[in-house]
């Protein structure tokens, strides 16, 4: 940890007096500067991410605007090509990045429980690394509103397709029983993006994750008091 560190340095009897403070000072830059440059790249998957999912969902939104013209000029099969275009590119999205996906936010939800451990249990008398561990924090929940809140929208917006496509034997009373077989081959199965092939990504996940950091923390917190009494006793 930078505090220790910076300790060992002050307390240092090899290090001449008159460049500790320099050093200090060093040690502060690079620890900042590997926090920016890890942030910077662990931002590149996430924003790529954010960009598809919305992508996605604007697709889907206007398929759904769209379906109703077609279904008004009795257009069922330009309803169903449409939608089997848009259903596989999601299908590919979520086969390739899926699993970097599920990768990434471990490691943004690990990174934000360490950042809250160390702003709630390590020495808070230095104000620099206070700054270093706030604005850290800050930056990976805004990776992590980068990463599920726009996959749940896409997969709200697929889902309001998929029951228009469901539907469309309705519109089509003369047409019922070609089209039902259709859609039943075609697209019964549910489609959505997940994390790892395991987890339907919703609105609830966000809300799942962020309980489950604050029950770690929690647990954490009383074991560390506990600790604390054995040690005192």
């Amino acid at each position: 940890m930078i505090v220790y560190e910076q300790q060992e340095l002050l307390d240092s009897e090899i290090i001449p007096a008159h460049l500790k403070e320099q050093l200090a000072d060093l040690l502060y830059v690079t620890y900042a500067f590997t926090i920016l440059l890890a942030n910077g790249f662990s931002a590149i998957l996430p924003g790529y991410y954010c960009f598809a999912c919305n992508c996605m969902k604007q697709f889907f939104l206007r398929f759904e605007r769209k379906s109703k013209v077609l279904i008004a000029h009795h257009d069922y099969q330009r309803i169903l090509e449409i939608y089997k275009e848009m259903n596989e590119t999601m299908i590919m999205m979520d086969d390739l990045l899926s699993l970097p996906i599920l990768v990434s936010v471990i490691n943004i939800l690990a990174t934000l429980f360490w950042f809250g451990y160390s702003f709630a249990f390590l020495p808070n008398d230095n104000k620099m690394l206070g700054i270093f561990t706030v604005t850290g924090f800050v930056q990976y929940f805004v990776l992590l509103m980068m990463t599920l809140p726009p996959a749940a929208a896409a997969n709200q917006a697929a889902a309001t397709a998929r029951e228009i496509v469901l539907s469309l034997p309705g519109w089509f009373p003369k047409r019922y029983s070609i089209i039902k077989l259709l859609v039943c081959r075609r697209f019964l199965p549910k489609t959505a993006l997940t994390l790892g092939k395991i987890y339907r990504i919703d609105k609830s996940m966000l809300i799942s994750a962020i309980a489950t950091l604050i029950s770690y923390g929690i647990v954490v917190g009383t074991l560390g008091s506990v600790q604390s009494s054995d040690d005192e006793n």
